[in-house]
């Protein structure tokens, strides 16, 4: 319930006297196609020009982005050869940014290639380094409503952009007031460069490297903030088949992460010391809600199986049964439609949906949402050796005011 009722809160906007330094990193493997937006949007920023440099990354030494990175933000490129994993690309940036000249960035921020920045975006950031935090998350719009093009929007991505909220809004900003670490998106994301000079780079290897640094901030300590005020338009995956590949490799990289770093939590947690309560958020906060989706689910499928297996031999428990079964699965729509709802009040002066759009997402989120239960038995059953890949993209057409 504290969750829910610190969505609803209004988050100060902090002031910063002191212009810090700032480096804009951006991960651009095979990005020429998309990227030119978010450059355009780096030269409308309202942050003092000469007090940010654009560090774009690529793979391949003939990528066209290189030109384009050079002649948009005059950015300084880093070529980082054989990468797999988005850490690698960020790791070999930083650690030649650290060899050439150690105390020239006062922080870094990270940026995909595919997202915008709002205009006021770097000077937020800044300002959120008055906080003393030492990793800063940016509040996530979607690009796909932003687009004049009314193809770079559908039903599953208007479902899946409610993710962001569910897990900002509706977690993190509890979160803050706790000063509990908060939930990372590795985009629109800035860190201290004093972590990064502790860290050496950015030596997080899993495809959720992101979720990586979360688990760092509990066994580090590493203070984090969730700023809504620093603003990143991000996109959504219009087709499904796309959709659910993204979905696929996040919840790999977070069952990677969970493995690689669970017992040294738990140790650190109970047997170091006092009990360091603020981490129970990680170990159990989503407990109590896999047990209820869990327990219904497998009573409604179980009773949909019962009941037809009675049905086929005419027995009269057949529909009784039946309606266990259906009430079972029923209750469990119920919750996420209701779920649904409460995220849209949240974001409704930022969700740009139709009036149909919203009922339509109000109904379909549940199943959309469901399907992270079958995507946690792939993972499971066949994990398989999923690769830091590029996705298709949207055709983003900017609005004429814009």
């Amino acid at each position: 319930m504290w969750y829910f009722l610190a969505a609803f809160r209004k988050h100060p906007r902090l002031q910063n006297a002191i212009k810090n330094r700032i480096a804009i990193l951006v991960p651009a493997k095979n990005e020429s196609k998309t990227i030119q937006n978010l450059f355009d949007s780096l030269n409308k920023q309202t942050y003092d020009r000469s007090m940010f440099d654009v560090h774009v990354i690529v793979e391949d030494p003939l990528d066209p982005t290189i030109a384009m990175a050079k002649k948009s933000v005059n950015a300084a490129v880093h070529i980082v050869l054989d990468q797999t994993r988005k850490g690698e690309a960020l790791d070999g940036a930083l650690k030649a940014i650290l060899k050439e000249n150690p105390t020239k960035y006062d922080a870094f921020i990270i940026i995909d290639a595919d997202n915008l920045a709002h205009p006021d975006f770097i000077l937020e950031m800044n300002n959120a380094l008055a906080s003393g935090r030492q990793i800063v998350v940016g509040k996530k719009y979607i690009k796909n409503w932003e687009s004049s093009d009314r193809k770079s929007r559908s039903l599953v991505s208007n479902c899946t952009s409610l993710v962001y909220t569910m897990v900002d809004d509706l977690g993190n900003s509890h979160r803050n007031s706790r000063n509990i670490p908060v939930s990372m998106c590795g985009t629109g994301m800035m860190v201290r460069a004093d972590v990064i000079k502790q860290l050496g780079g950015w030596p997080y290897r899993t495809l959720t490297e992101d979720f990586e640094v979360m688990v760092d901030c509990l066994l580090k300590g590493f203070t984090s903030l969730y700023y809504q005020h620093a603003i990143v338009y991000t996109e959504e995956a219009v087709e499904h088949r796309v959709s659910f590949k993204r979905r696929m490799r996040w919840l790999t990289g977070f069952t990677q992460c969970n493995r690689k770093y669970r017992k040294a939590i738990v140790r650190k947690t109970f047997f170091e010391g006092k009990i360091i309560w603020k981490n129970f958020d990680f170990l159990y906060s989503l407990v109590p809600v896999y047990i209820f989706a869990g327990i219904s689910l497998v009573l409604g499928i179980v009773g949909l199986l019962a009941a037809g297996a009675y049905a086929l031999f005419f027995q009269p428990l057949a529909w009784p049964i039946l309606k266990i079964a259906l009430i079972s699965i029923g209750l469990v729509y119920g919750v996420l439609c209701l779920f649904t709802i409460l995220t849209l009040i949240v974001d409704r002066k930022v969700i740009k949906m139709t009036f149909w759009e919203v009922i339509a997402v109000i109904f379909l989120n549940p199943f959309i949402l469901s399907e992270f239960v079958w995507i946690f038995i792939r993972i499971f059953t066949s994990p398989g050796n999923l690769q830091w890949d590029n996705v298709d993209r949207i055709n983003y057409v900017a609005k004429k005011d814009e």
